[in-house]
């Protein structure tokens, strides 16, 4: 799925969701979450091959913040930012480069046993991330912001009417296009997938 198809789909559903559940929506006891989480960012995008050589980005753990706002029983719309992540881009396998980026990602979340004590879900949505402080001694390394799609999958725990403990895994499409000294050198695949465990607090 393109993200040109993605976006309209994503709208629908959020427009739609209401009536795919028979609770009330809109009228949740604790509508809001709050989570943190330390999750590891496993770049599995390969080997992208471009000008320079074979360029590899280096996984690295981060600490990630949840916003969530359920608007139904079974729908949850999400969103996922994180404190700055620095990883190391290694070119003909060797460390050479670095760059940090913000990949905040807005998703949809289908809970298909709706808040129950054990609760399983997944989501689909977009992300955005913008690269900055890019390194390459000798030279200036830029890499373009992208668009992309955002997966994920994960449960909850829920301990207590307020606190909730759990795991999950997200898949990013990020792909941006890299330059050097102004010269385009081609397309990087990061598309990381980020596990980890989160808290979360809701009211």
């Amino acid at each position: 799925m393109t993200l040109k198809t993605l976006i309209p789909v994503l709208a629908s559903s959020l427009m739609l969701a209401p009536l795919a559940s028979h609770a009330a929506c809109f009228d949740q006891a604790r509508p809001w979450s709050l989570r943190l989480g330390g999750h590891v960012v496993d770049s599995v995008g390969g080997t992208s091959e471009t000008a320079a050589g074979d360029i590899t980005i280096r996984s690295k753990a981060a600490v990630t913040f949840n916003v969530d706002y359920r608007i139904c029983e079974r729908f949850t719309v999400d969103l996922l930012a994180a404190l700055p992540v620095t990883q190391g881009i290694a070119i003909n396998g060797s460390r050479v480069a670095s760059t940090q980026h913000l990949p905040p990602a807005l998703s949809l979340q289908y809970h298909p046993l709706g808040d129950a004590v054990i609760d399983p879900f997944v989501g689909l949505g977009i992300n955005r991330t913008l690269f900055f402080r890019e390194a390459l001694p000798g030279a200036r390394l830029q890499l373009s912001n992208t668009w992309g799609v955002a997966a994920q999958a994960g449960v909850d725990w829920h301990i207590s009417a307020d606190w909730a403990v759990g795991a999950d895994l997200r898949y990013l499409q990020i792909e941006p296009d890299a330059s050097v000294d102004g010269s385009p050198i081609g397309k990087v695949k990061i598309n990381p997938l980020l596990y980890g465990i989160t808290a979360t607090y809701r009211f």
